[in-house]
């Protein structure tokens, strides 16, 4: 459909029109159809009418031909002229008696029906009466008035007996019925009278012939015999030929010989021309109101469209971020004015919000300071300019601590402090918080700008963030690392200005310096992390033999039986070739990757597990599991579903966690710890002696056993202080009711030691390399024939 129906205007103008016309058109045609109806009771009363002034005509004309029997055949003289058959006498008294009653017939017949005297030439004398019926009924002495065709012409005739005393002829007195006649009744009641006879034709069809009429022509008489007694319908469609005549035809004639009726027709003509006056009146005032309708519809549309077209091209304007007032209308209605005004407030409003939502999507809504994506569109804008700057990376150490002992409110103040501190060196205040205890800004720097001029205009930087900052009454001071780049120098692009300087924030902190300036090369190390947490990732997702399990197992001392073993995953690279874990789980729990790399060990390990199961091999397998893990309440879930899934018990699972581990979130770590360890699972803390934990908190932790490092383990035959140490350890974990595994025992001397010094279990080299699970089984057979056979 085309735009120009879519529009408002057209609507309206549509609907005003369309719902006038139809208006219009149900009063047309309701005037019309009661009009038609009217008009079709008028003819048919005119009708009605002219029926009874004909029926008293011709009652009083049979009352004339009555009264005028009665004196013909009660005149003596008469019936003596008939007696003497002188028909001289007769004629001469036929005539003067029927020029007394203005008669147009007046004869007499003999007995035998033969004329012997007539006063018109319609009945000739010497010719015999027509009718045979009334003329027999004449002969029996009565009387009756009937109309009959004599001759040329219709006559109401009355058939009179002469008795003397005995019926000795039959006289007839006639009016006829003449176009005079026909005349004077139509006259009276405005309508046309035609006298015609009906009489059958061989084919049986009845014809009609006129013997007299007021109608102007034959064509017309032909009309009216056709058409019917009232009136059809006055509507009519284009080029259809309407109802000319309405007419009522009367049976007179009462004999069977004579079939003579009047047609009363009225002429419809006069009608339709004021029906089709009264149609075109109509019409015009139609015609008249809808230009009106149209008219007043397109000052009311243009009123609505022409404020809703500037409201329009204002909305696509605010669509483009253009906030321009919209100037108010010229006219309009109260509505409108309040639409208008409305959208005016509404713009001001839009702007101000998208003033402060723009403001909120490109600022830290805490410090004010930009965020991470404005600070990447800035980097980009200094770029493109090409002039020296240095983009410092700055990390807050220890904050978290912060907010846990004094609360949020003081750290959120401290990081308003130091956003300010920040924002006030930085070039054009240009810096951003890029997260919680991470911000990022930009330093102005020369041409000639060395690095050492770099280092120490970052580390005056540093030096100001710590110093001391007084809130609420507490005096706070900030450790910070950064790291930092040089544009354009190091990095002639922003993503590369931005990869590099992330490198050098991160080994600041993973070397624990104050300030690391970015060295050339860093990125290479960088791009290798990237791909091998991207291989990582696939590795994962297609499971398609990359990593393996293996499995190293641990010696009862005092048993002499291998009842453990530690689950080691291995990863073998089709291109790189092996990559150690230390790499791959080091940077997968610095990106977050560490859950599903531990989802995928727990299911692999537990579905090797029921198969040893299966196999009639009892051992309990340690899986390793990382700070990040114990922070995830769906740990459990997983743990629990794979269990059940493989009939397995909780006691056939040891979790190893390391001591550095359960101190990130102690809190956590126990709760989630202590609901593994009343469900059943061993606990065993790993890399003991190497941590950070306090000794007091170590009888809080609900483990099972002790794992000492193999920092300790390695030498132990020689070194007299690891000997001290690892003897400690192993007392002090039995009086705490825990068990101790030493790792990383490669010779006897080092097996016999801890054996003597009490150690439960041992692991390492010495007894056996870590294996695939089938390998596995093949060396627990070898080794139990080896200990049978010693």
């Amino acid at each position: 459909m085309p735009i120009f129906f879519n529009s408002l205007r057209s609507q309206i103008l549509a609907f005003a029109a369309g719902l006038t016309s139809l208006t219009l058109s149900a009063i047309l045609l309701v005037v019309l159809v009661n009009t038609g109806n009217a008009t079709k009771l008028s003819v048919n009363e005119d009708i009605d009418m002219a029926v009874e002034a004909f029926q008293g005509t011709i009652d009083a004309r049979r009352d004339q031909l009555l009264g005028a029997a009665q004196i013909l055949v009660s005149d003596f003289g008469f019936k003596q002229a008939v007696a003497s058959s002188d028909s001289g006498t007769v004629g001469s008294m036929l005539e003067n008696h029927g020029a007394r009653i203005n008669s147009d017939l007046m004869f007499l017949s003999d007995l035998d029906g033969r004329i012997i005297a007539s006063t018109n030439s319609d009945i000739l004398e010497g010719s015999k009466f027509a009718y045979k019926a009334p003329f027999m009924d004449a002969l029996q002495g009565e009387m009756r008035a009937d109309f009959y065709v004599l001759g040329e012409h219709i006559y109401q005739l009355l058939l009179i007996p002469v008795k003397a005393p005995r019926v000795v002829a039959i006289a007839g007195v006639g009016f006829e019925m003449n176009e005079d006649l026909a005349r004077v009744l139509g006259n009276g009641s405005g309508v046309d009278v035609t006298f015609i006879e009906k009489t059958d034709t061989e084919s049986n069809s009845n014809q009609s012939w006129a013997y007299a009429t007021t109608l102007p022509s034959l064509e017309a008489v032909g009309a009216a015999l056709r058409a019917p007694e009232s009136v059809q319908s006055f509507i009519r469609l284009p080029f259809e030929t309407s109802q000319r005549y309405a007419s009522r035809m009367l049976d007179i004639s009462s004999n069977q010989e004579s079939a003579v009726q009047v047609v009363l027709t009225e002429d419809l003509t006069h009608f339709y021309e004021e029906y089709e006056e009264l149609t075109s009146r109509i019409l015009q005032i139609a015609v008249v109101i809808v230009i009106l309708a149209i008219l007043g519809s397109t000052l009311i549309a243009n009123g609505l469209t022409e404020p809703l077209k500037a409201l329009v091209i204002a909305a696509q304007s605010i669509a483009k971020g253009d906030y321009q007032l919209v100037a108010p209308p010229k006219r309009g209605s109260y509505e409108i004015q309040t639409l208008i005004s409305a959208f005016r407030t509404m713009n001001v409003d839009l702007a101000e919000r998208e003033k402060k939502i723009v403001y909120q999507a490109t600022h830290d809504s805490l410090t004010g300071l930009l965020n991470r994506d404005s600070m990447l569109a800035s980097i980009e804008r200094f770029v493109e300019k090409n002039k020296p700057f240095v983009l410092m990376g700055i990390n807050l150490r220890g904050f978290k601590s912060i907010n846990d002992s004094l609360g949020i409110e003081v750290g959120d103040t401290c990081l308003v402090n130091i956003a300010q501190r920040i924002k006030a060196t930085a070039l054009d205040g240009v810096s951003a918080r890029l997260s919680a205890d991470e911000f990022c800004l930009i330093l102005a720097a020369r041409e000639d700008q060395t690095e050492n001029d770099t280092r120490l205009m970052c580390m005056q930087i540093l030096n100001a963030l710590s110093a001391p900052m007084q809130i609420n009454g507490i005096s706070l001071s900030i450790d910070a690392r950064a790291g930092a780049i040089a544009y354009p120098e190091q990095a002639d692009t922003a993503k590369l200005l931005v990869r590099r300087g992330n490198i050098a924030n991160e080994h600041a902190i993973a070397i624990n310096e104050r300030l690391y300036v970015y060295q050339e090369g860093q990125d290479k190390v960088h791009l290798r992390k990237l791909k091998i947490l991207r291989s990582l990732k696939e590795a994962l997702q297609k499971d398609d033999g990359q990593l393996q399990m293996y499995y190293q197992p641990k010696m009862n001392l005092r048993t002499g039986e291998v009842e453990k073993s530690e689950a080691l995953i291995r990863w073998f690279h089709p291109d790189d070739g092996f990559i150690p874990p230390d790499l791959f789980i080091e940077l997968a729990e610095q990106t977050g990757l560490i859950g599903l790399v531990t989802a995928w060990v727990i299911s692999r390990v537990l579905d090797d597990q029921a198969r040893l199961k299966r196999d009639g091999i009892a051992m309990q397998v340690s899986i390793n599991i990382s700070a990040q893990d114990l922070s995830d309440d769906g740990l459990k879930f997983l743990i629990e579903q794979k269990l059940q899934q493989n009939n397995l018990e909780a006691h056939d699972v040891c979790l190893e966690i390391t001591e550095r581990d359960m101190m990130t979130d102690v809190d956590k770590s126990l709760a989630l710890l202590n609901y593994f360890r009343e469900r059943g699972f061993q606990i065993s803390m790993d890399d003991y002696g190497i941590g950070y934990s306090a000794l007091s908190k170590l009888a809080q932790m609900p483990l099972n056993e002790l794992k000492i490092d193999k920092c300790f383990i390695l030498k132990l035959a020689t070194q007299k202080d690891d000997q001290i140490i690892v003897r400690n350890t192993i007392t002090m974990a039995h009086e705490l009711g825990l068990s101790v595994i030493a790792e990383g025992v490669e010779d006897l001397e080092s097996k016999d030691w801890l054996r003597e010094a009490g150690c439960d279990y041992i692991q390492g080299y010495y007894l056996a390399r870590p294996m695939a699970c089938d390998a596995l089984v093949k060396w627990l057979d070898e080794f139990k024939t080896a200990e049978k056979a010693e």
